[in-house]
């Protein structure tokens, strides 16, 4: 059972930074997945940044450690965001247009993976799918547009947390090279 109708969503910056399957950063990760008893959810598009696979409609499991957590259940990949819902295409608009603001970049460039997992933030709140979300990534921007924008929806800040990689587990700290420097 997830913790209080927690759902947590990681990023590619989480994943890419665990590197291969046996290395004590992917292990720390699956291990907090158990202790919570949770299932780690991630987008489809940061899916296809982590294991390459551009084939968003129909993703087949490899050998990718990714694939590897999904076929032991602790990773789901999850369905697109319902971008007819004008308030999940509407936050995921406002999520490009903040962290392209907020990173000195333009909105053309930013990861759609990003939008993405604000998107589904808001709508596993609307949907009643979990009473909180946990969004976990190293993309500073992204988590401030996570717990900046959510709130807007009618959601207490109670509800929406940001979570580095080395704050969900203390192990993925280790040999950390930021994203962002």
């Amino acid at each position: 059972m997830e913790r209080d109708g927690e759902i947590v969503f990681i990023d590619s910056s989480v994943l890419i930074s665990c590197g291969r399957r046996d290395s004590t950063r992917f292990q720390a990760l699956a291990r907090e997945a158990r202790q919570r008893d949770a299932v780690f959810r991630i987008s489809p598009q940061v899916y296809a940044e982590v294991t390459g696979d551009p084939a968003l409609d129909a993703y087949f499991p490899d050998q990718s450690p990714v694939d590897e957590a999904v076929r032991e259940g602790w990773m789901k990949v999850t369905e697109s965001p319902a971008y007819s819902d004008s308030d999940v295409s509407t936050v995921m608009d406002r999520a490009r247009n903040f962290i392209a603001n907020s990173s000195d970049r333009s909105e053309d460039i930013v990861e759609k993976a990003d939008t993405e997992i604000v998107g589904l933030a808001l709508e596993t709140l609307l949907d009643g799918a979990g009473d909180r979300v946990l969004v976990v990534t190293n993309d500073i921007p992204l988590g401030e547009a996570a717990e900046s924008l959510l709130p807007n929806y009618g959601f207490d800040d109670e509800q929406i947390t940001w979570l580095t990689g080395s704050e969900l587990a203390a192990e993925l700290a280790e040999d950390f090279v930021p994203e962002f420097d």
